[in-house]
């Protein structure tokens, strides 16, 4: 039983989100053909922002299959064969909840891979750019109670070109630490042949030294400072990262914990509506309008995604704290989920 629910679930939920994400990207698609030069380019525009609509619709898709599965059995009176044979209502939604998860645990774990970067691709050559930069010329950040300048940074090469270190006391430079180049290894950045000039003597004095290397920006990861510095989104792993860093520095990590959230977070709505859905739908055809019922879970479902949405964009802004806009909502509907679970009967 358990193999045969998961099968037809599986085939449905997959044939949604197929649906959902082309749809997606062949309506994008017409509206930016005629800016895209060449085929190859286009090939490539069309596979990024496939991507990108797997990512955004995969929950859709796991409520929209579980709706499409349950009326079909409904219809087919296939429930009623399964309960006649001593299967409970918990049995059934077993192969539901396993799927839901395992779609939900693989798009997290592609979130840790260049696939959370497919829209940056895409959108990097909707406006021609073939190749994202990775250089950042005219850095300017803050690590500890220094400033920091870099003429050029280069990504490829984990490599500072024009590395200048402002050490302030109060509202006063006190030291500058200048470097040709600096290289990232083992966490730290490496800076050679080093000219460091210090006022000393109330002010009066300059004193100038030199060093053969200086160990400095312990954690700045080269990619994630350019992806950060870049306003580009990050792989999971490079958001916790750069959230733990930006935290150290005392700057404010609402957008990255936001984009955390949505990828981590608000998915798990498609979980906690399959609960309620499995279990409100009635199990007989003669308790339902089919058209009616299978109106208002689509729309109640599209409805729950769009708030969730925009509140997740709210959070990314600044409009309101992304725990409130994330986490506060996940959590209400687990509730009402798991109230469901409780309650329903274990039988027909």
């Amino acid at each position: 039983m358990f193999w045969y629910v998961f099968k037809h679930y599986a085939k449905n939920m997959l044939t949604v989100l197929l649906a959902l994400s082309l749809l997606f990207t062949g309506l994008d698609f017409l509206m930016t053909n005629s800016s895209l030069p060449s085929f190859n380019i286009k090939v490539l525009y069309i596979f990024n922002r496939w991507q990108e609509s797997l990512n955004l619709l995969y929950p859709l898709a796991i409520a929209f299959g579980a709706i499409w599965t349950k009326i079909s059995f409904i219809k087919n009176n296939t429930l009623i064969a399964l309960y006649s044979l001593g299967v409970s209502q918990r049995d059934i939604f077993k192969p539901f909840l396993a799927l839901a998860i395992l779609t939900y645990v693989i798009f997290v774990g592609l979130n840790f891979t260049q696939f959370a970067l497919a829209s940056d691709i895409a959108r990097a050559i909707k406006k021609g750019r073939y190749n994202i930069s990775n250089s950042t010329d005219d850095m300017f950040f803050k690590y500890n109670s220094s400033f920091i300048y870099a003429k050029r940074l280069i990504v490829k090469e984990s490599r500072f070109e024009g590395l200048k270190i402002f050490i302030i006391d109060g509202q006063d430079v006190v030291e500058l630490q200048e470097a040709k180049e600096a290289i990232f290894k083992d966490g730290y950045w490496l800076a050679k042949d080093v000219t460091i000039k210090r006022v000393v003597d109330d002010k009066s004095r300059l004193e100038i030294s030199h060093r053969d290397t200086l160990i400095t920006l312990k954690g700045y990861n080269p990619k994630i400072l350019n992806s950060i510095y870049e306003n580009r989104r990050l792989t999971l792993y490079e958001s916790v990262m750069a959230d733990r860093l930006l935290l150290a520095q005392g700057i404010t990590t609402t957008k990255i914990r936001a984009d955390i959230y949505s990828k981590v977070l608000t998915p798990l709505f498609s979980i906690t509506i399959l609960i309620i859905l499995i279990f409100s739908i009635p199990s007989h055809a003669r308790y339902l309008n089919m058209v009616i019922v299978t109106a208002q879970t689509l729309g109640g479902t599209l409805f729950m995604w769009g708030v969730l949405f925009a509140l997740n964009r709210m959070g990314q802004n600044g409009v309101i704290s992304p725990e409130l806009a994330s986490i506060l909502p996940i959590a209400l509907l687990s509730i009402l989920a798991l109230y469901i679970y409780s309650s329903s009967n274990s039988r027909i």
